[in-house]
């Protein structure tokens, strides 16, 4: 089964999601011999262009290279569940939690217990289990095909629109890697006494540590990850015990679903922190790092299995991830009360988070609270990094080194951190607004593309397709997300005069038109399967990248 793309050079070529028998060079060219009916080798070979995909042996990206023992082999068994096998999958999950705990997510959570207490602890689950299923498709694109979601979109859409989209996904992680250096700036600076600023330089120059961990392999980094995540939730789940919160409030926020006047905007801020798009290319990716048994006898059972572990290992990670935030949130709900209690005024942001919790549990608590801060920071600036390099490597398959893509994200986000630590850390509120505005708007293109790909059997397999009630399950999902975003979108902008209506009008416009293009617009399978490219007119055909069609298009 086969689907047709485009090779760097603009030749339409031949990609096949199934790899059997094929050999890959580190130039991304394979050479695959033909057999005759004799079960030999004939004489005559051929050789085509294309990316190679995650479980090639020979088609390592720049990461592989940098990376011993980057892949994990998963032999296919059949049977029973075994907590076992179940230990060799988990560690992308891990990774792709973080970013539901980066200083941004902790910032929410604060602004959260403080507007609307308890109240949002049944949105944040429902916000983190709805994660849940959208990572799932993530991980299982990659899982099914070998490639992640930049290389899918840059193979099906048009040219200039997978440019327009590598630019929103590259502002969107650069808008996420600045909270994450300001956050441990800020950090280092309860810690040590540091300036801001000073701690974004010291910020932006030690992620190249932890690319020197990378080289002992995969399993050892997700375990450094692992490491760092649990520091903070051993650190807020110690200040939650200290604090000692209303039981009963906590559980009436858990299971009654309410949403207090003037809580909106935290509601919907609450789904756009958990959502994140570069988490999306990043899970896609991160499944790569197991080697299945893609042999045509074992191949279905071993995607089949691999996606069940890889459903229970998200899953797992995910409701990790929300214990986390809602001790975040319980321990601010409580401070907060004893501190309106008592009439003592705070502010409820990331910096201030170390007096508030000084007020109430005592000066040691400040100290508690900035280790875990340091230690999510860091870590997620790292997997953004990661993140980085997945999408850039996917849309342009041009593979680059870490270093080179933490020199390239580092020179890019630490000029815009340093101008924010100097003259506007007083206003990272409003710049946490803008940057989850554009992490809402990226979501919404980035969501579409990651579903719509799974319902064609050009891509994923015809054994593998989402049916007629998976299809609907997820539009519906499609609508809500979309909507909800589109919501944050408006709310940040000021109604104050008819021009703000006329701009709310055109930026909404804009916003539907592309998202109605990325939904309706047939995938490039889909048209070469139908003849529509020799139909078309001469500028849409060169939107594929092409003057005319002249392939064949039976294999399809």
């Amino acid at each position: 089964m086969a689907c047709e793309g485009q090779s760097a050079d603009g030749e339409y070529v031949e990609m096949d999601t199934i790899l059997s028998g094929t050999k890959v060079s580190p130039q991304g060219t394979r050479t695959r011999s033909n057999t005759d009916e004799s079960g030999g080798q004939s004489a005559s070979s051929h050789t085509i262009n294309r990316e190679a995909t995650m479980d090639d042996d020979d088609g390592k990206s720049s990461m592989d290279e940098d990376m011993s023992e980057q892949h994990v082999k998963i032999e296919y068994s059949e049977g029973r569940f075994s907590l076992k096998k179940l230990w060799q999958f988990i560690g992308p999950g891990l990774l792709v939690s973080q970013a539901l705990l980066d200083p941004g997510n902790i910032e929410s959570d604060i602004s959260q217990a403080d507007v609307s207490g308890y109240r949002l602890l049944w949105l944040l689950l429902v916000a983190h289990i709805i994660c849940i299923f959208v990572q799932c498709l993530a991980a299982r694109l990659g899982v099914i095909t070998g490639r992640h979601l930049a290389q899918h979109i840059r193979a099906q859409y048009p040219l200039p629109f997978a440019i327009v989209f590598w630019l929103l996904s590259e502002l969107a992680i650069i808008g996420a890697d600045i909270q994450e250096v300001i956050g441990t700036a800020t950090a280092l600076h309860i810690l040590t006494g540091l300036p801001i600023w000073a701690g974004v330089v010291i910020t932006a120059v030690d992620s190249f540590f932890f690319l020197y961990i990378q080289r002992f392999g995969v399993r050892i980094t997700e375990m450094v990850f692992g490491l760092l995540i649990t520091t903070l939730a051993v650190c807020f789940w110690i200040e939650m015990f200290l604090i000692k919160p209303d039981a009963r409030e906590v559980i009436k926020g858990m299971v009654i679903p309410r949403i207090p006047q003037g809580s909106v905007v935290q509601a919907v801020g609450i789904i756009g922190c958990v959502l994140m798009p570069h988490n999306l290319f990043l899970h896609s990716a991160l499944v790569g790092s197991r080697k299945l048994d893609r042999r045509q006898e074992t191949r279905e059972g071993a995607i089949r299995e691999a996606m069940r572990y890889f459903r229970i290992e998200t899953s797992i990670s995910l409701i990790y991830a929300y214990l986390i935030n809602m001790a975040v949130v319980i321990v601010f709900c409580k401070a907060f009360e004893v501190l309106r209690a008592s009439n003592t005024p705070y502010v409820a942001s990331l910096a201030e988070g170390a007096a508030v919790l000084s007020n109430v549990l005592g000066a040691g608590s400040k100290y508690v609270y900035a280790v875990g801060l340091l230690a999510i920071g860091q870590s997620t600036t790292m997997s953004g990094t990661l993140s980085g390099q997945y999408v850039t490597e996917g849309f342009w398959n041009m593979p680059i080194r870490p270093w080179q893509r933490v020199l390239v994200t580092r020179a890019i986000s630490l000029v815009p951190a340093l101008i924010v630590a100097v003259t506007a850390s007083a206003h990272m509120d409003l710049l946490s607004e803008i940057i989850n505005v554009i992490q809402a708007v990226v979501l919404s293109f980035t969501i579409i593309p990651l579903l719509k790909l799974q319902a064609h059997g050009e891509i994923v397999g015809p054994e593998f397709a989402f049916g007629r009630i998976a299809r609907a399950a997820v539009a519906v999902l499609t609508l809500a997300i979309v909507t909800l975003n589109a919501y944050m979108v408006v709310s940040v902008i000021p109604l104050v005069s008819p021009a703000m209506y006329v701009a709310l009008v055109a930026v909404l416009l804009v916003y539907v038109v592309v998202l109605s293009y990325t939904a309706a617009f047939p995938l490039r399978c889909v048209w070469n399967s139908r003849t529509l490219v020799d139909r078309a007119p001469a500028f849409v055909r060169w939107l594929f990248g092409r003057a005319s069609l002249g392939v064949s298009t039976s294999a399809i």
